[in-house]
């Protein structure tokens, strides 16, 4: 790490539209006045920036435009580069335009006053009225430091954003005005520029989109199968962490990938947990001999270990073995903290009545039947009426005869009713007011038939965004409905599209009551797919002396790709400029020097149906000795087993 580098920065942002005229009267004198009605939104790394200033800047990056247009209308000019900066234009939307210029990194080296001649000369005196300093440190500028691509893929997506949140530029011009619009960019922009981090944004797989769950070919079943009981107009997408399981409804939608990113933030960050419940883990503590109780043990003496600060010892008192016998002690019952004994502790606050009337304490069956004072027609009036249970009389029957038939068969006595601990069933009026050796011949009917209230259909949260239908200039105000457990979310875009709200809210029932269930069944599909994998992850030979090949696939808005690919290879990023300067590139293959590692990008592949854009695949070889056709054949593999490409399911 260089201590001495000063990394890229932006130097200004600006948005403006050419076409704009000033709104209101405008002196003769002020010859830029129509210069300045173009400039919508405009924020310098300095804090004060003269007006001549701005508009030399934002004139300059208007005159490359124009200069571009006369030989190429079709292809504006995107960017320019010089020793120290670039410039960054990129059209959103007709006659907008927004313009970034940034530095690129450079290395601070200062100036080493050389002596002329054979002989070593000392160093002469600074002149008068000339400091010793004049020169300044002198730098290396690392032109590599960005990527083109990476800045407009960026400026890009902040526009997306603010299309979603805002609305279109065009929209709000129409609805609302241009001083509206200005102030809502002031918000947005200024905000998001100075957060701008152009290191970060150098990551090559962030600018081809949303990365979908590694297991999205078998978990896309299961979220189609939800999908089936909803209406056609609405589209489930389930996101998870920061991954995306899209149903093919939603693909066939055409939704931006900006709302998927929003959707992502919305979700909450997973809590740290030393405990964890991945499978593939669990293995391998299986493996290594490690039961789940043996882990609970140790991280119990671990706690207690570290909790012990007296050494075996507290004031003088040695530790007990928390194992031992209280009886032993001869402690009551109540002590013996739930171990020698099942009885509750009495309550040492009562009144001496209510601890005679106690039904824990000990007592015969004869006292029971006394102390315990029933009027039985008041309570079979109370168990008849409506209030208390909504079981039909036939049901009530039949529980009645079925109780009847085991109890004919126990004849359970009362004193193993007071007595027994462990007994689900409440005593019953007649077994109350019978002896004890009588057995008991009409048992009351289960308290709680009918009375097991169903849990509470979990509530969807919404949000309001601006989407477009058929014209992407044209956005208007949509609600999206969305659930969230853990780190998982459930979107249900188009809920809102229904002919009236007690549509809306049945169709949001239908989907929050199986909502949880659909969670459940991907975690499910998830961890069978980890067990099923866990075989082709354990390490070999092969796999621990040899680099793994890295590759990633794009499809319409979404990507997919091998674990932990991140790259910033400059040969991936020219590659893909390549392929966009001329569409007749289809391939593109590289090698480096040293290390000799194979680049590949390639376009034209057959997307899945509902992606839109045609499929691309970027794919890297670490392996030594590795040949072209090696490379092609890994190329091959690669687009079979992807799950983004038709036919692949």
């Amino acid at each position: 790490m260089n201590l001495n580098r000063i990394p890229p920065n932006l130097l200004y942002l600006a948005i403006y539209n050419p076409s704009l005229h000033p709104t209101g009267p405008v002196d003769d004198d002020n010859e830029d006045a129509e210069e300045q009605a173009h400039i919508l939104f405009y924020t310098s790394k300095e804090r004060a920036v003269s007006r001549d200033r701005m508009l030399r800047q934002i004139g300059l990056a208007k005159a490359l435009v124009n200069f571009a247009e006369m030989f190429n209308p079709d292809d504006p000019c995107n960017n320019v580069h010089s020793q120290s900066k670039r410039m960054i234009m990129v059209s959103p939307e007709p006659d907008f335009w927004i313009h970034a210029g940034i530095e690129v990194a450079k290395v601070v080296r200062p100036a080493v006053a050389k002596a002329k001649g054979k002989g070593k000369e000392k160093p002469k005196a600074p002149e008068k009225g000339k400091e010793s300093n004049d020169i300044g440190p002198i730098y290396d500028y690392d032109d590599g430091s960005v990527h083109d691509i990476a800045l407009r893929g960026d400026l890009l997506r902040a526009y997306e954003k603010f299309k979603l949140t805002h609305g279109s530029f065009t929209s709000i011009l129409s609805s609302l005005g241009q001083e509206a619009l200005e102030l809502q960019l002031e918000r947005f922009f200024t905000v998001w520029a100075w957060s701008w981090n152009l290191e970060c944004g150098h990551d090559f797989e962030k600018h081809l989109g949303v990365p979908v769950h590694p297991f999205f070919s078998s978990v896309l079943p299961t979220i189609d199968h939800f999908a089936c009981h909803l209406p056609e107009e609405i589209h489930p997408v389930v996101l998870c962490s920061t991954t995306a399981i899209p149903s093919t409804t939603y693909l066939n939608a055409r939704y931006p990938s900006s709302l998927i990113r929003h959707l992502l933030s919305m979700i909450p960050p997973a809590p740290e947990s030393f405990s964890t419940n991945d499978p593939l883990a669990s293995s391998v503590d299986t493996i290594k001999g490690k039961q789940p109780q043996d882990l609970s043990r140790q991280n119990t003496m671990k706690a207690a270990t570290s909790n012990d600060t007296s050494q075996n010892h507290f004031m003088g008192i040695p530790n007990m073995n928390v194992n031992m016998d209280m009886r032993k002690w001869n402690w009551p019952g109540y002590l013996t903290f739930g171990r020698a004994s099942g009885k509750n502790p009495p309550n040492l606050l009562a009144p001496e009545s209510e601890k005679k009337a106690s039904p824990t304490e000990e007592a015969t069956p004869q006292q029971s039947a006394i102390e315990v004072q029933v009027d039985r027609s008041a309570l079979e009036e109370a168990m008849s009426s409506d209030s208390i249970s909504v079981t039909s009389s036939k049901a009530l029957t039949e529980a009645e005869d079925q109780s009847e038939d085991v109890a004919k068969a126990d004849s359970p006595s009362m004193n193993s009713i007071t007595n027994s601990p462990t007994t689900d069933r409440h005593p019953s009026v007649e077994e109350y007011e019978q002896s004890p050796s009588e057995p008991s011949e009409t048992p009351s009917p289960p308290e709680d038939v009918g009375l097991i209230d169903a849990p509470p259909l979990p509530s969807f949260l919404s949000m309001n965004v601006h989407l477009s239908r058929d014209d992407p200039l044209v956005t208007r105000r949509t609600k999206i409905y969305f659930l969230i457990r853990d780190q998982w979310l459930l979107a249900l875009p188009g809920a809102e599209a229904g002919d009236s709200e007690d549509d809306d809210n049945l169709h949001l029932n239908t989907a929050a009551g199986k909502a949880y269930q659909l969670f459940d069944d991907l975690e499910s599909k998830i961890n069978e797919r980890k067990l099923a994998s866990l075989t082709e992850s354990l390490p070999t030979a092969n796999r621990i002396l040899q680099h793994v090949d890295s590759h990633i696939i794009s499809a319409g808005e979404f990507t997919e790709s091998s674990p932990g690919f991140i790259s910033k290879s400059s040969h991936l990023y020219n590659a893909k400029a390549l392929q966009e300067m001329d569409p007749d590139i289809s391939e593109v293959y590289s090698r480096g020097q040293n290390p000799q590692h194979w680049h590949i990008a390639k376009r034209g592949l057959a997307p899945k149906e509902g992606l839109d854009g045609e499929g691309e695949v970027y794919l890297e070889v670490f392996r030594k000795e590795t040949s072209l056709t090696d490379v092609d054949n890994v190329l091959a593999g690669v687009v079979i087993n992807s799950s983004l490409v038709d036919g692949k399911l």
